[in-house]
């Protein structure tokens, strides 16, 4: 008698399950591309680089070099509002990447408690793989094996063909059900470990990227407390001229003063005891609260620094080129 379209529906579904039982103890089950994965944290981070700690680092910025004539030289206010606004900048990105350090703490909690279920997983796929194999071996060799105490041998004897097919149908459909099972038992556990891992790893780039921004923001920090230095300076200067009534010199006047004083040299140090644009002797540099070699500070610092001196003396400390300013 040859087999019907049911018959062969049931025969290659048995087939097909039966491959899956047999062959699937070695691949699925083991899953050796997730333990890959997932046996070092380096997986977790971009490229496949070693765990490291992400934690800012601060890169050394070099002296400012700003225009004679820019606001924030000359305007407290401004200079320490371009702080503050970094400061809360970084305030912000911190708590930001403390809250995604945090998410990756707790992918990883996760992750590692469905590596330390394992063992449970493995026991129940174990009992699928023993079911579904019992199934198909005896669909293969039967085409039809017990269901609820019915035996499909038994029903040739039956002579309504319709419930023969009926049970052939549900046969076969039991047996789909009963790989899809053990599809989803044997892929569960790394489904879930793969996407934690992917989840990690989108983290841990936006922790990166976090990161390199808050560098770039503290970096700019020491700028802007230099220029708040320098503009603290003129504020002093400012207070002097408004309380002794002088006159504050034009950048023209200044600029004919360093050129008198030292063809306009801001490093000059020709070892006369007088040093940079302006001549400064170490003491008079010192009143004005510099330290060290004068010849050595930036020019915005020796322009503030010499405004400073001028407000308070006039134009004593410069006998000669003096004549320049008021």
């Amino acid at each position: 008698m040859h087999p019907t379209g049911i018959q062969r529906a049931l025969l290659l579904a048995a087939i097909t399950l039966l491959a899956i039982a047999l062959l699937g103890e070695g691949s699925v089950a083991s899953a050796p591309r997730v333990e890959a994965q997932t046996s070092s944290e380096a997986s977790d981070l971009p490229n496949g680089n070693a765990e490291r700690d992400i934690t800012t680092t601060d890169e050394a910025s070099p002296i400012p070099q700003p225009a004679p004539s820019d606001p924030q030289l000359f305007d407290l206010a401004l200079a320490q509002n371009e702080l503050d606004a970094l400061e809360r900048e970084a305030d912000a990105l911190q708590r930001e990447l403390a809250d995604a350090l945090e998410a990756i703490n707790g992918l990883r909690i996760a992750r590692d408690n469905l590596e330390l279920n394992r063992p449970a997983r493995g026991e129940a796929l174990d009992q699928a793989r023993a079911d579904a194999r019992r199934m198909a071996v005896a669909a293969y060799v039967s085409i039809g094996p017990p269901l609820q105490g019915i035996d499909l041998l038994n029903a040739e004897t039956a002579s309504d063909m319709s419930w023969r097919n009926a049970l052939l149908r549900q046969q076969t459909e039991r047996l789909n059900d009963a790989a899809e099972t053990y599809a989803v038992l044997a892929g569960e556990t790394d489904v879930d470990v793969l996407n934690l891992t992917d989840e990690i790893s989108d983290e841990t780039r936006r922790v990166e990227e976090l990161n390199r921004t808050l560098n770039r923001v503290t970096s700019r920090m020491p700028e802007a407390a230099w220029y708040i230095s320098i503009a603290r300076i003129h504020d002093e200067a400012d207070a002097e001229f408004r309380e002794r009534g002088r006159v504050d010199p034009t950048p023209a006047q200044w600029q004919a003063l360093r050129r008198c004083e030292s063809t306009e040299t801001y490093n000059i140090d020709t070892g006369n005891t007088f040093y940079g644009a302006y001549q400064f002797t170490w003491d008079t540099w010192e009143t004005v609260g510099g330290n060290g070699n004068p010849a050595l500070a930036p020019p915005a610092e020796q322009d503030a620094r010499a405004r400073l001196l001028y407000s308070r003396r006039g134009n004593q400390p410069w006998p000669i080129c003096g004549r320049f300013l008021p």
